[in-house]
């Protein structure tokens, strides 16, 4: 199994089980990529070196599972959910049409149209009963089959996702640059993974702020900001 699609390793590492939410599943990932950032626990250039693989390795896990559940509603492993079976209104209903009853005549009786007189009106109140019968049994048999609609759930907000291969969405498109405005790096970067007073997090890059004004950033490879260079020109 390639390590992007080992989930059960990935469930591991966050400490879940397979069937817990989506935003249970968003806030232990970001706990761990916050735990396991390079500039929290530096302790040389090998270790800085596995740490990073590690984040890489877990980024593409992410990843993995966030485009799981888009395609399918659910988190990888999590139970299906059920869904009800169509029922078919396509159903025909027969209806048996009174029959009229048949009078014994003596022979040689002159039948009503033969004397030229009109039918009997309890006939037609029957055939007009019955027909009422059938339409008002047809609509109820109708009505009882068409299945109700149900309104959908409404989605809740999505989280952020931090990945090491899709970038986040941004309403600008320009570059990040010394002196811009925090709402602006918010405009260009989306939302930071953790925010304090004077600096940014986006995964393993950061930005860092005074005054709020930007005065210098880092641009991973991992998680790559709108920069030209992954420190500014001094």
């Amino acid at each position: 199994m390639a390590d992007e699609t080992d989930f059960l390793d990935l469930y591991g590492k966050l400490r879940l089980q397979p069937d817990c939410s989506v935003a249970e599943f968003k806030q232990a990932y970001r706990r761990h990529v916050s735990q396991w950032h390079p500039d929290r626990r530096s302790r040389g250039a090998h270790a800085d070196a596995l740490v990073a693989r590690r984040l890489q390795r877990l980024m593409a896990q992410y990843s993995a599972a966030m485009e799981f559940h888009k395609q399918h509603g659910r988190l990888p492993g999590a139970a299906a959910p059920r869904i009800a079976p169509a029922v078919s209104s396509n159903i025909v209903v027969f209806v048996p049409r009174p029959a009229a009853a048949e009078s014994v005549e003596p022979a040689g009786t002159p039948t009503a149209a033969e004397a030229g007189a009109e039918p009997a009106p309890e006939r037609h109140g029957a055939r007009k009963l019955a027909w009422l019968a059938t339409l008002v049994v047809a609509g109820a048999l109708v009505w009882m089959l068409v299945p109700e609609t149900e309104n959908p759930e409404a989605p809740a907000e999505g989280v952020p996702i931090v990945s090491a291969d899709v970038a986040l969405p941004a309403v600008n498109r320009g570059m990040l640059d010394i002196g811009m405005k925090d709402d602006e790096v918010v405009a260009l970067e989306g939302e930071p993974t953790l925010r304090s007073a004077d600096r940014w997090e986006y995964g393993p890059s950061w930005v860092r702020f005074e005054g709020g004004a930007v005065v210098d950033w880092y641009s991973s490879p991992l998680r790559t900001l709108h920069v030209h260079a992954s420190h500014p020109s001094r």
